[in-house]
């Protein structure tokens, strides 16, 4: 049932991109900055200073994905956001909601991993 509910929410929230007027951006980096956007990411993760403090920072989160999996950043990203609990880093908590990504298209969800690789 959360499952359902957690898809819902993040189909919603793609859709909520074309409701608000901002067409949806060809250029794959650009897509996935509005796929981060639509999916409210900005409250628990901070990218430059901006956004909550939930979860772990992006400012440099392709930079941290290459150090973590040389060569495999985008797997690591991705595998990251499919299932939260695959890559936690000793010392933090595990505190990112499963099924965010159940809604989102292939495409969606590759250029919110082409938006993280971009973070250096």
């Amino acid at each position: 049932m959360r499952r359902q509910v957690l898809r819902c929410i993040a189909i919603a929230a793609a859709a909520g991109l074309l409701a608000c007027g901002e067409p949806p951006a060809t250029e794959p980096v650009a897509r996935g900055r509005q796929v981060y956007r639509a999916l409210d990411c900005g409250k628990c993760h901070h990218i430059s200073g901006e956004g909550g403090r939930l979860g772990p920072e992006l400012t440099r989160a392709g930079t941290v994905a290459e150090q973590r999996r040389a060569g495999a950043a985008a797997e690591y990203l991705r595998q990251s956001l499919v299932d939260p609990g695959a890559y936690v880093v000793p010392g933090e908590r595990d505190t990112m909601p499963r099924g965010l990504v159940l809604g989102l298209s292939e495409a969606d969800l590759d250029a919110l991993v082409a938006y993280l690789l971009s973070l250096r």
